[in-house]
């Protein structure tokens, strides 16, 4: 989806509020008087608040899948890319960490069904993005092909997931790229060919 100049600064700041202040603490007025002008004004742009969290999924969903499907076109090997991935969505992470908590409210979302229906899209998207890679990797005999790439998708973003979690409920308190670098070590290790 294509959103103009003034939409891209309302999903920033909101993402920006959601950082600080946490989801619950999103309302129109707050927004509009974090970016400085009236709620009215906002409206413009939004038509409530729903609108407003799903363009904020959506806006972040888009830069993700353009960095995957980029990786998924280099000429890296399959497990070159699973790593390429890692490294993507860590760094990302890292240099925004206010996304995580959007990304990691879907609790709040449990009860809005356009939203917890655009976070389960985002899951689905990402796993069928990341089953194909590991695909390739089984073809191109990188990642073992004994296990189900549906299962070693699960494994991966599980740990992936959990990993920044863990980062968030520390406070951002320890190197998330480091820390992804330690987490591929492990992956590299369960997607490795076992030898005969």
């Amino acid at each position: 989806m294509n959103y103009s100049k003034r939409q891209i600064e309302i999903i920033e700041a909101a993402t920006i509020l959601i950082g600080q202040k946490g989801i619950q603490n999103l309302t129109t007025k707050n927004l509009a008087a974090e970016i400085g002008f009236s709620e009215p004004a906002l409206y413009r742009h939004f038509d409530n608040k729903t609108a407003i969290l799903q363009a904020v999924l959506g806006y972040y969903r888009q830069i993700m899948k353009d960095g995957v499907e980029q990786i998924l076109t280099s000429n890296h090997t399959g497990k070159e890319k699973i790593k390429d991935i890692l490294n993507f969505q860590f760094f990302h992470f890292s240099k925004n960490p206010a996304i995580v908590m959007v990304i990691f409210s879907e609790t709040s979302f449990q009860y809005e069904e356009a939203l917890s229906k655009m976070v389960l899209s985002i899951l689905e998207q990402k796993k069928v993005l990341l089953e194909k890679i590991i695909a390739m990797g089984q073809s191109d005999t990188t990642i073992r092909n004994d296990i189900s790439s549906s299962q070693l998708a699960d494994v991966i973003m599980g740990s992936m997931r959990f990993t920044i979690l863990r980062w968030r409920l520390n406070d951002f308190n320890f190197e998330l790229i480091k820390e992804g670098e330690t987490l591929w070590n492990t992956i590299n290790t369960i997607l490795t060919c076992p030898k005969q």
